[in-house]
Parts: structure tokens; C-alpha cells; sequence
């Protein structure tokens, strides 16, 4: 495997297997168009369009299915065995995905907060999750233009607050993406830090490990002077943080939306602000004194089609010392 890099991913797509209005191979050419690296392909209930896409390397094709259930929907990847998904309710949610994580899979929240019954039919999250462990990554975007979408900012808010409990969960952006009709390309992507070349392994891996920037427009990253990044620990010294705001990949993705990076906003617990840097360049540097069992969060914003004050990009935490409610997964 050669050195890690960041690949732009959809983590949410439909296809004619299920209610979407993609073929299989005109999914992947609309992938293809929209110069993305990866995709999962996660029909409603079945995994059989992932049959025709599991040979595709351009781009890469992680094989799931979104649980469609009238408590939620819960994104389910590589599954090595079927975990039936029929008898799941509220309060047996836990042992549901106890069961995915023993065959192997990833699970992770669609659009906890979408509109559900009857506009989409348990499109709302209403499981009673009690152990968030068992959860390795939640929609924090979701559906198009996700800067603009307001149950996002309550996805924000949750997802924050598990931070604060000690949960380690990757934030991730889903376009929920059926048809290229009414919006040829989605408004944002999930870049996952990966060795190249890109494998649905190394897909699955980064979202374990929580390398994920949610992006509306450029690639946004944030890394320590000795190279650790979004998901890994990190001592709780005074420590020099690195930001990159790439628009390179931001021409290669959006052509249909104008993104002016103005300014970067470090958040720790409780979504406590605690820097802000003007954008001044491909690459900066700051001095932050950290704080032990805390997350740091690099986020970005900007104008977009001339409206400032925009949440551009969110790059999953860096971590101080192990929480102790922290498992692997």
C-alpha cells in the first residue's frame, strides 16, 4: 500500500434495486462524472446492486444497505453475513448492531433528524441508543446543499454532544443520492484519509478510525507538527496545529456552487470556540494549549454564492488521552 492520502466519497447512494432511479453502471458513470474517488452503495433493505458494482475501481465501490425501518434508518456496511434488520425496534437497536459489528460491518445514523412519517417513512432517528459506542459514524450533513438544511444544525448538535460523553464518532455528509434530476451534483462530499490506491477496505477502515472531513467546498484538514490527524489521540501538551484549505479539489468537485474560504474556527467540548484564524493561504499554523480527555474540532467557513458566514467544511476531532468509555469497533 502506498502513503495515505484524502479521497472525496458519497456514503449514501441508491440505485433501481432500490428506490432510486440510478442503474447500476449509471450511478458509477455519475460518480465517475462528479471526479469521485469512492462510493457506498447502500440500497434500501437489499444488497443486491452492490453484486453488479463490487468489481468497479473507478471509483471504488464499499458494498452496504440503508436499514429502512419505521424507528430510522441506519446505514449498514460490509457485512459479512445478512443481519436481519425486520425485527429491529427502539430498544433492541444496541444488540442489532452488536450483531453487525460481529460480522464484520460499520454502522452508522442517516439523517437523524429528516422529516419522518409520512413525508419518509421512519426517516426520523428514534432508536434508544444506549450504548453510542456501537456507533462508528453519523450523517452531520445530509440530503443537498447541507449548508442550508437546518435539521443539520441539530445533527451538529448531537453529534457534539456524544463527543462530550466520550464517543468517538466519525461525522460523514450523505446526499442520499437517487437521481442526478433537480440537482445534477451533490453539494458536498466526505473526503476519507486513506492508503492509496483507494479499496473498500481502506474506506472502511478510515470511517472506523475517524479520518473524515465533511466538505462543501475545498479539501479542509487539520494535522499536528508530527503528522497525526482527524481520529487519532494526542498528548494534551501545547501543541502546533496545521490547517490546509486545498480549493484545487474544491474545482475538481463543485462547478455548480461559489465557496470563498474566509476564516478558521477550532471548537473543543461543549462546541466551545476557541480559535479563530483568518484564511490567509493554502497552509497555516497555531499554538493550542490542550487539555487532557478533550476533542478539538477544525471547522472552516466562508461565503458561498455570496452568503457569508457559511460552514464550508468539518473535520473530524483530534483526540486528547483514550476516554474510558471508548471501544474499539
Amino acid at each position: 500500500m502506498g502513503t495515505e492520502r484524502w479521497f472525496a466519497c458519497e456514503l449514501h447512494c441508491h440505485t433501481v434495486h432500490s428506490d432510486g432511479d440510478f442503474t447500476v453502471p449509471g450511478l458509477l458513470e455519475a460518480a465517475r462524472t462528479r471526479r469521485l474517488d469512492g462510493i457506498a452503495l447502500t440500497d434500501h433493505n437489499t444488497f443486491s446492486g452492490y453484486l453488479q458494482a463490487q468489481n468497479s475501481l473507478s471509483p471504488v465501490v464499499l458494498g452496504g444497505m440503508e436499514w429502512t425501518t419505521y424507528f430510522g434508518h441506519m446505514l449498514v456496511l460490509d457485512c459479512k453475513r445478512y443481519v436481519d434488520w425486520r425485527d429491529a425496534l427502539p430498544d433492541t437497536i444496541d444488540e442489532k448492531m452488536r450483531q453487525v459489528h460481529e460480522s464484520g460491518g460499520l454502522c452508522g445514523v442517516a439523517h437523524p433528524f429528516q422529516l419522518g412519517t409520512p413525508i419518509c417513512t421512519g426517516g426520523h432517528w428514534d432508536y434508544r441508543v444506549r450504548d453510542w459506542s456501537l456507533v462508528n459514524y453519523l450523517e452531520i450533513w445530509s440530503e443537498g446543499a447541507p449548508y442550508l438544511n437546518t435539521s443539520n444544525r441539530r445533527a451538529i448538535r448531537l453529534w457534539a454532544s456524544l463527543l462530550d460523553r466520550g464517543y468517538r464518532i466519525a461525522p460523514t455528509f450523505g446526499r442520499d443520492w437517487h437521481r442526478t434530476r433537480g440537482n445534477p451534483l451533490p453539494s458536498a462530499c466526505t473526503y476519507l484519509y486513506c492508503p492509496a490506491p483507494l479499496t473498500p477496505d481502506g474506506m472502511k477502515q478510515a470511517l472506523r478510525r475517524g479520518r473524515t472531513v465533511v466538505s462543501a467546498g475545498p479539501l479542509f484538514t487539520v494535522e499536528t507538527a508530527d503528522g497525526k490527524t482527524s481520529g487519532d489521540c494526542i498528548p494534551a501538551v501545547h501543541t502546533e496545529f496545521r490547517f490546509r484549505t486545498d480549493t484545487t479539489r474544491l474545482c475538481a468537485l463543485q462547478t455548480e456552487n461559489t465557496f470563498v474560504p474566509r476564516e478558521i474556527r477550532l471548537y473543543t467540548n461543549g462546541l466551545q470556540e476557541i480559535l479563530r484564524l483568518p484564511v490567509s493561504g493554502e497552509a497555516q499554523t497555531a499554538q493550542i494549549p490542550l487539555n487532557a480527555a478533550q476533542w478539538y474540532c477544525a471547522t472552516l467557513w466562508g461565503e458561498t454564492d455570496g452568503k457569508a458566514n457559511t460552514l464550508l467544511a468539518v473535520c473530524s476531532p483530534l483526540y486528547t488521552q483514550p476516554h474510558s468509555n471508548h471501544k474499539e469497533r
